[in-house]
């Protein structure tokens, strides 16, 4: 008997009767608990220690669930006031035909949201999402998110974990009692939108690949949980690359593949939904190598050479660079295999970290000529704000490009000659990477660049540790401790100590640490 038919591990160590449901079970979600999944043994089920421990957790966390629900209830029902009852047993006959209090009784019954939701989808709208895509373009292909919006008024589960998540990010900016009150907001919101997720999966799986519509909601909802997640994000992560294997680009991005009861409006704001998520997901997918130490699940190449699909209007990064990114986490795969099999060729990994180096360094090299020409430009010449100036000859995608590549860089000279910061490639190239964060344009957050930071970071030498150390600082209190921007300033401080004793670079420092958050 597998262990899917049995149950989840949660429920098996609570000896509860589990309902089975991928990837999370409802018994587990429910209660905001762990669910451990239906994999291979949880190594804290050992019969001793740390199973006593592990159950205690749990209990504890199904104890503060209960009275998290309690208190909810409790503030639900409020004492009614002098002259309540008498105001509810009026008769609304009594009032005026067409009166004030009809007409906004009936309007409030109209509503698409109460208030508070339409305040927590609002602070999404303007703020959450920034946080996720700080460098999106909102003047591009797909800078319409209307899309969006659609889904949301939906209110099926993509609308109940943007609530959680806006809820999150507001309980992180606010005070302690606001604080803990928007916790227990985001929690009851988390728990509906896992439930109803669950249940989506369930009911609309088979049904995905035929109406892009639900496809989106399905990817739209996925990227939610994907960035509010700390345990399970990975699992969501591999949900939606099961269902992306599924598909392929021509069945996507023709107009055969909507409905033909769609509108024509509605068709391009499905498509616009689509290309906008599905160029998220691939990155998603790309970013996650080097947590986990895989390869990129999805077929990136093929992805990133369709036309629709540019990572620039999201994420201020190019296709070439992203591909990169999949390149190296492929070629490191390699020569792990190589080297546990003790067959590895040098001239061979040579001849392959050299052709990655120089799709790097040609790539590099355009973009610094491109620059090196706007600011020979007349209007550079006459601009006397430095600011502005830099932005003229340097447009954000360009910068952003740049700062990925050279972490790239960094990243193939560790896994071709080790995590040695004192190597002169390696030093070389973190040395331009500072050069390029200290003369950045101050309208160009560096949010977006987690990824980059941690690589090159991590590889500093100790006379450029406080540099980055002071500016993943800045933006940790800056961001109220929201995100992963504090797990890039602990991993990078744990680079640096193991450094003292032994190589490390930023992905054997998460093995070692026991991190596992994806960089975004």
């Amino acid at each position: 008997m597998s262990a899917i038919s049995i149950g989840c591990w949660t429920c098996r160590v609570r000896h509860k009767k589990c309902d089975i449901t991928l990837p999370i079970c409802r018994e587990c979600s429910d209660r905001n608990v762990q669910c451990h999944g239906y994999g291979p043994r949880p190594t804290w089920m050992d019969g001793g220690s740390e199973e006593k421990k592990e159950k205690s957790r749990i209990k504890t966390a199904i104890n503060q669930h209960v009275r998290r629900l309690r208190k909810m209830r409790n503030r639900a029902k409020p004492a009614p006031a002098a002259g309540d009852e008498t105001e509810s047993t009026m008769n609304p006959a009594g009032s005026p035909a067409g009166s004030p209090l009809v007409s906004i009784e009936s309007s409030t019954q109209d509503t698409i949201f109460d208030p508070q939701s339409a305040c927590l989808l609002m602070h999404y709208l303007d703020q959450v999402f920034a946080w996720q895509f700080p460098y999106f373009c909102y003047t591009s292909r797909l800078g319409n998110r209307g899309w969006l919006l659609y889904l949301l008024m939906k209110r099926g589960p993509l609308y109940h974990a943007v609530l959680s998540l806006s809820s999150l990010h507001q309980s992180a900016i606010l005070g302690s009692e606001e604080e803990f009150q928007q916790k227990e907001k985001a929690l009851e919101h988390h728990s509906r939108a896992l439930r109803e997720f669950c249940k989506f999966m369930g009911e609309e799986r088979g049904r995905l690949l035929d109406d892009n519509a639900r496809l989106a909601e399905f990817l739209a909802c996925s990227l939610i949980m994907i960035s509010c997640g700390e345990h399970d994000w990975l699992l969501h992560l591999d949900a939606v690359i099961g269902v992306i294997h599924s598909l392929s680009p021509e069945s996507i991005f023709t107009a055969n593949s909507l409905s033909d009861s769609q509108s024509g409006m509605t068709r391009v704001h499905h498509q616009e939904g689509l290309e906008f998520l599905l160029a998220t997901m691939v990155s998603l997918d790309l970013f996650a190598c080097l947590p986990t130490g895989r390869v990129p699940q999805l077929p990136y190449q093929k992805w990133l050479q369709i036309p629709e699909i540019q990572i620039s209007d999201l994420l201020s990064c190019e296709n070439w660079v992203m591909m990169i990114i999949g390149d190296l986490a492929c070629f490191g795969q390699w020569k792990k295999v190589q080297e546990e099999g003790n067959a590895l060729d040098v001239s061979e990994m040579t001849r392959r970290g050299g052709e990655i180096k120089a799709r790097l360094t040609t790539g590099i090299e355009e973009l610094d000529l491109i620059r090196d020409v706007r600011i020979a430009s007349p209007y550079s010449s006459t601009c006397t704000n430095l600011s502005l100036q830099k932005e003229n000859y340097e447009p954000q995608t360009s910068w952003v490009t740049r700062m990925y590549a050279l972490a790239c860089l960094v990243l193939l000279h560790t896994t071709v000659s080790g995590p040695l910061p004192t190597l002169p490639e390696i030093r070389e190239t973190v040395s331009r990477s500072i050069v390029e964060l200290q003369g950045r344009p101050r309208a160009y957050s560096l949010t977006g660049l987690v990824w980059a930071i941690c690589v090159v970071g991590c590889m500093a030498q100790a006379d450029h540790q406080l540099l980055f150390e002071d500016l993943m600082a800045d933006l940790v209190r800056h961001s109220a401790r929201f995100g992963n921007l504090g797990t890039v300033l602990k991993t990078m401080r744990s680079c640096w100590k193991l450094q003292e004793t032994e190589s490390a670079d930023c992905r054997t420092t998460m093995v070692k640490t026991g991190i596992c958050a994806i960089l975004i």
